[in-house]
C-alpha cells in the first residue's frame, strides 16, 4: 500500500509507520489526532499503524497518549540493564528483610517503566518487569514525577488522569502530593493503583538528578506502621546510591528532549 507525497513521490507502508514512530519519539508523546494532523496520513491508516506498533511492543498508551516503549528509548538497553544489575542485590535484600514486594522503576518520558521486582505474593502488585504505567500510579512511580523536569510535570498534570481506583487523586490533589514528596523525600500511597494495597516509594538521586525510584508494596494491614519499612527503604536507597557511578549516563538517563530539571511548583 502506498500514498502520494506532496513532492509527487510514493510513501510506502513502512515509511508511514516509521514516520509515525519518529513523530512520537521526537515529541515524547502524542495523541492519534496530533499524528493525523501533523503527518497528513489518513485517520484509518494512522489507527492501523498505531495498533500494529502497539502490538509489536514499540508504543505504549498511557492516559490516551502514545509514548515510545522501552524498546525505543535511547538508553533502555545497556543503561537499563546496567542499573538492573547494580540494583539486584539491593532489591533482594529489601525483599528478604521486609517480606514485602519491592519495585525498581525509572521514568521514560511521561511514564514509569518497571525495570525489576521482587514479589512476595502478598496480594496483587500491578508493577511487573517491563511494564509501563502512569507516573502517578502510586508511590512506585510518584517520586519519579515529583523530581521530573517541569515540562514533564505539566504534561502529566494537564493531561487526562485515569482513575485507577476511587483513591486515585485528581490533578490538584496530585500536585499537592508531589510538593510533599519533594519536602519529605518519600511518598506513601494507599489504594491509588490497587484497592487494599499500600506503597512506600523513594527517589534515588545521583549527581542532582533522579535516576530511579525504589518502593515497597504490601497489603494495607502490613503497612499500618510505616516506620520500620521506611527505615529499610532509606537503607536500600543509600546502598543503591553507593553502588551507582557518579556519571549518571553510565547507568540510566531519562530520554527527554527537555532536561530543564526544574520541578513544577506552580
Amino acid at each position: 500500500m502506498t500514498i502520494r507525497t506532496k513532492a509527487g513521490g510514493e510513501l510506502s507502508s513502512l515509511d508511514r509507520g516509521l514516520r509515525v514512530l519518529a513523530f512520537i519519539q521526537d515529541r515524547g508523546q502524542a495523541e492519534v489526532a496530533e499524528i493525523i494532523s501533523g503527518l497528513g496520513i489518513p485517520s484509518s491508516a494512522t489507527y492501523r499503524y498505531v495498533r500494529l506498533l502497539k502490538n509489536a511492543g514499540f508504543l505504549a498508551e498511557i492516559d490516551g497518549k502514545l509514548l515510545p516503549s522501552e524498546r525505543l528509548t535511547d538508553r533502555a538497553g545497556d543503561g537499563a540493564g546496567h542499573l538492573v544489575d547494580l540494583a539486584r542485590p539491593v532489591l533482594t535484600g529489601l525483599h528478604r528483610r521486609s517480606g514485602l514486594n519491592v519495585v525498581l522503576a525509572v521514568r521514560v518520558h511521561t511514564a514509569a517503566l518497571c525495570l525489576d521486582t521482587r514479589r512476595s505474593g502478598t496480594g496483587s502488585v500491578s508493577f511487573r518487569a517491563g511494564q509501563i504505567l502512569s507516573l502517578y500510579a502510586g508511590a512506585s512511580a510518584t517520586p519519579l514525577l515529583a523530581l521530573a523536569p517541569a515540562s514533564v510535570q505539566r504534561q502529566v498534570l494537564q493531561g487526562r488522569l485515569q482513575r485507577f481506583t476511587a483513591a486515585t487523586p485528581d490533578s490538584a490533589a496530585l500536585r499537592a502530593e508531589l510538593a510533599a514528596i519533594r519536602v519529605q523525600g518519600y511518598h506513601v500511597s494507599q489504594g491509588w493503583l490497587a484497592p487494599g494495597m499500600t506503597a512506600i516509594g523513594m527517589p534515588v538521586v545521583v549527581a542532582g538528578s533522579c535516576l530511579c525510584a525504589l518502593s515497597m508494596v504490601g497489603r494495607d494491614e502490613e503497612l499500618t506502621d510505616i516506620a520500620a519499612p521506611l527505615d529499610l527503604l532509606r537503607d536500600g536507597v543509600v546502598e543503591l546510591t553507593a553502588r551507582l557511578p557518579q556519571a549518571l549516563s553510565a547507568a540510566w538517563t531519562p530520554p527527554d528532549n527537555d532536561n530543564d530539571g526544574a520541578p513544577d511548583d506552580h
